[in-house]
């Protein structure tokens, strides 16, 4: 467990904006809209918390890039409270390794790598996805069969110079293919 830093063992009600996003979640809906509004009326000295049923580290992350610093704390099983405060070098937050993820459905299909990541909890689907691309395994392309659209991952593919494109979406989920940004105006793995 990381040491509670000052700027959250001193968070004070008078400047720190609350917010709890289990019950959206829980909904089947997804809080960014609120929590970007919270994070838009932050004063200088406030400290956004969030109760979440999960380490949102999507989030973390994305907040980072915009130069929050977060803390988070395990309250239960399904109980999470993350900080954030806005702060001159934020750290961006590390990813898991992928074989910290529970497991799940990874298989070739006429040479094109699928990935069935419907089972897995969030934050673990965009876990696994930047993993493998980060394994330098894959080139060109592969296909992810997700729950939701997965929105923290578009910005996060776009540093590592891939794309998403969706191929299908229904009741059952949504079919996303995982695309390499073209080299010199060549398709990669070609």
């Amino acid at each position: 467990m990381s040491k509670i830093p000052h700027w959250v063992m001193n968070c004070k009600d008078d400047h720190c904006i609350k917010l709890d996003v289990r019950p959206v979640l829980a909904e089947g809906n997804d809080p960014l809209v609120q929590i970007m509004a919270k994070v838009e009326a932050l004063a200088e000295d406030d400290i956004l918390r969030i109760e979440a049923p999960f380490d949102p580290l999507p989030l973390r992350r994305m907040m980072a890039s915009r130069g929050y610093n977060c803390h988070v704390i395990e309250k239960a099983s399904n109980h999470w409270q993350v900080y954030f405060k806005k702060q001159e070098s934020p750290t961006l937050p590390l990813l898991p390794n992928i074989t910290d993820l529970p497991p799940f459905p990874l298989y070739w299909q006429d040479g094109i790598l699928e990935m069935d990541l419907r089972q897995l909890s969030p934050p673990n689907p965009m876990i696994a996805i930047l993993k493998i691309i980060e394994s330098g395994d894959i080139r060109g392309h592969f296909v992810v069969k997700l729950s939701r659209d997965p929105i923290y991952l578009y910005p996060e593919l776009v540093t590592r110079k891939w794309h998403a494109e969706i191929i299908e979406q229904n009741e059952g989920g949504i079919l996303v293919k995982i695309i390499q940004e073209k080299e010199n105006g060549k398709d990669v793995g070609k």
